[in-house]
């Protein structure tokens, strides 16, 4: 992205800024659940699975920093029945450790109901980041996280966390 728009509906692989933080993102099964599927960073030098992004207002067709948007895994196969729409497991109005990043959320649809399936990406210093800030609803209460990464039994998960992950876009 840096540089270059990233546009909706076209497919890319989102990487860390640094190689050796490990590798793009994809979807896992973790612990002794195998459904939902968990979103997780793959190895370093992988680049994981592609990506795609649906911004709340889609009419220009570009993704634009600080917008509310849904993020989905249009190819990934996990077996399990839920879709490949990003969505952020717990109540986002309680600040916790708790807020893991799963599929089976809802693209569309803004609102109260679908507030845990809206992201946005911010700028950093030296690259990007996706955080949790939704306005896709105004009454609702929340607190605004970055999407970072938990360390559990050897796997990298993404959480709400106050610890950015630090990441670029590649086209795919």
């Amino acid at each position: 992205m840096y540089g270059k728009i990233v546009r909706v509906g076209v497919k890319y692989y989102v990487v860390p800024l640094l190689q050796d933080q490990g590798g793009g993102l994809d979807l896992a099964s973790t612990g002794s659940q195998s459904c939902p599927a968990s979103v997780v960073q793959d190895d370093a030098y992988w680049w994981g699975n592609t990506m795609q992004f649906y911004p709340v207002d889609p009419k220009k067709g570009v993704v634009r920093e600080w917008s509310d948007l849904n993020i989905e895994f249009p190819d990934a196969y996990t077996g399990c029945p839920e879709n490949n729409v990003w969505t952020i497991v717990g109540d986002l109005s309680v600040y916790d450790d708790s807020h893991y990043i799963i599929a089976g959320g809802e693209k569309g649809n803004p609102g109260s109901q679908t507030l845990n399936n809206w992201f946005k990406i911010v700028k950093t210093t030296n690259a990007y980041k996706l955080m949790s800030c939704p306005d896709v609803c105004y009454y609702c209460s929340y607190y605004c996280r970055d999407v970072g990464i938990s360390v559990e039994a050897g796997q990298r998960r993404l959480v709400l966390s106050d610890t950015p992950l630090e990441i670029n876009f590649r086209k795919a």
